[in-house]
């Protein structure tokens, strides 16, 4: 092992803050700033109305308990309809109570890793690690939501902790919490596995610990395994849905950066990155400055990182599965720690000898990301994904119960879930004719998300009421129109 590495990784007391580079109340003023940027776009304002993803897991299985979650038809984040359903008792079933159930494990693995990278690897690198985990667009967006994407990314963080901890000193604990991490991430998301048993295999070369990774794996993999076995055939239905891409050579050779770290630094979720010549230079920016890292001088710290990542990659190449960036963003964890050391190492290196052009891109690449924070923070902690209570509020405050809610949408099972009354929907050929031609009062609902735009002429009528609702993603808007009927306006 490279004496260097054993510096940073090995040493049994933390790094000190060097002079001259990082004061020690410097550090401290950025971290509390970059914790409190982290706490506050997590936590606030986040019982904003749910958006489809979420309202299709609640309607569908929190709904119907745990019996239903674990033995009945289809799949939607296991252990996190699970933990909700059976918290009901005690938190409720408000939009907040389950998502804590996401921004609460997140926030805990982001802890975890960071504490880790500060004191085994250096100060700089563990602030550069909680910087990119608050400031990634996708992960803003994600970690918010009902769902278990920061259930994935806790099991992931402790996953990798432990591993490298029992690569560091062969402890028992690192072995049993490693395993236990991995079998509830797999519970979660079923593409844990792939990451946990690659990650389990280059473990597996350590002879201090083989016999107890071997020994943790048969009851834990039999526990997995009855979980999954009433779900097999929804696990390959569900990859084979054409959400997102599928991944093709010979782009697979860049996939584990350009479907993991690129699109998670770029957009929120909803953007599927297709592979290119394109963003090839940020592939090889994040190559360069993950190769930076003191991790990634040593073989065995290498594969534990990139292992779980690059199987996982393969297995939904071969597999043809379709594959969005939210589905990996558990693989972000390792990556993040490769990016956020291999920038401290070149933001830390000895003024003799700068690695200039390393330097700026670093700098650069920190100034853009703050930048895209600065702009996205505000309307994603402001506003809803899709305003669905907003608009049943409207209707119910506004439109008499005698009237006719037409909706004009992509998907209008996602109004009823707010709405108690019976809602009509409207295809592009008769939207104009229905809401014009109605004899009595209509509430028309339409979002500009996944539809064709058509003309409602009668909505520039006299007496009409419009009430616009602002989202930060799907269309940006929902609309609600209360329309008097033919000849009456007021």
């Amino acid at each position: 092992m490279p004496a260097d590495l054993r510096e940073l990784v090995l040493r049994d007391e933390p790094w000190r803050v060097r002079s001259g580079r990082w004061s020690t109340a410097a550090l401290a003023v950025a971290y509390v700033f970059v914790a409190a940027a982290l706490l506050i776009t997590r936590f606030a304002e986040i019982g904003h109305s749910l958006w489809h993803d979420e309202l299709a897991t609640v309607r569908d299985y929190i709904d119907y308990g745990p019996r239903y979650i674990l033995t009945g038809a289809g799949i939607s984040h296991e252990l996190f309809a699970l933990l909700a359903s059976a918290s009901r008792p005690l938190l409720g079933e408000s939009e907040i109570a389950y998502r804590l159930w996401s921004a609460v494990p997140f926030v805990l693995g982001v802890v975890l890793v960071t504490i880790w990278v500060h004191t085994r690897v250096r100060p700089l690198a563990g602030l550069l690690f909680l910087y990119l985990a608050t400031v990634s667009p996708l992960l803003l967006d994600i970690t918010r939501q009902a769902r278990g994407y920061g259930l994935a990314f806790l099991a992931m963080a402790v996953l990798v902790v432990a591993a490298l901890e029992a690569l560091r000193g062969g402890r028992t604990w690192a072995v049993v919490a490693f395993c236990v991490a991995g079998i509830l991430g797999t519970w979660d998301l079923p593409q844990v596995a792939i990451a946990f048993l690659t990650t389990a295999a280059v473990l597996l070369f350590d002879r201090r610990l083989r016999k107890r990774i071997l020994l943790g794996l048969g009851p834990l993999l039999l526990a997995s395994s009855l979980w999954w076995v009433p779900h097999l055939d929804e696990v390959r239905a569900v990859s084979l849905i054409e959400d997102g891409v599928q991944i093709h050579a010979p782009w697979v050779v860049t996939a584990p950066l350009d479907q993991t770290v690129i699109p998670a630094l770029i957009w929120i979720d909803g953007i599927v990155l297709v592979a290119g010549v394109l963003w090839l230079p940020l592939v090889l920016l994040a190559c360069v400055l993950m190769g930076s890292s003191p991790l990634a001088r040593d073989r065995r710290h290498l594969l534990v990182l990139v292992a779980g990542v690059v199987s996982t990659i393969v297995v939904l190449w071969l597999g043809g599965a379709y594959v969005v960036p939210r589905y990996l963003s558990f693989l972000l964890v390792p990556l993040f720690v490769l990016l956020a050391t291999g920038m401290a190492d070149v933001l830390g290196r000895p003024r003799q000898r700068p690695a200039v052009l390393r330097t700026i891109a670093t700098v650069v690449l920190l100034g853009a990301l703050a930048v895209r924070f600065v702009v996205l923070a505000p309307e994603i902690v402001r506003f809803p994904r899709e305003a669905w209570r907003d608009a049943a509020n409207a209707i119910e405050a506004k439109a008499p119960p005698h009237a006719l809610v037409l909706a004009y949408l992509h998907n209008p099972d996602d109004l009823a879930f707010y709405l108690r009354r019976p809602i009509h929907a409207l295809g592009p050929g008769n939207v104009a004719r229905r809401v014009c031609g109605a004899h009595v009062p209509v509430a028309y609902v339409y979002q500009p998300f996944g539809i064709r735009p058509v003309n409602v002429p009668c909505l520039a009528r006299p007496g009409v009421i419009r009430y616009r609702f602002r989202q930060y993603a799907r269309g940006d808007e929902m609309n609600v129109w209360i329309v008097p009927p033919v000849g009456r306006s007021s």
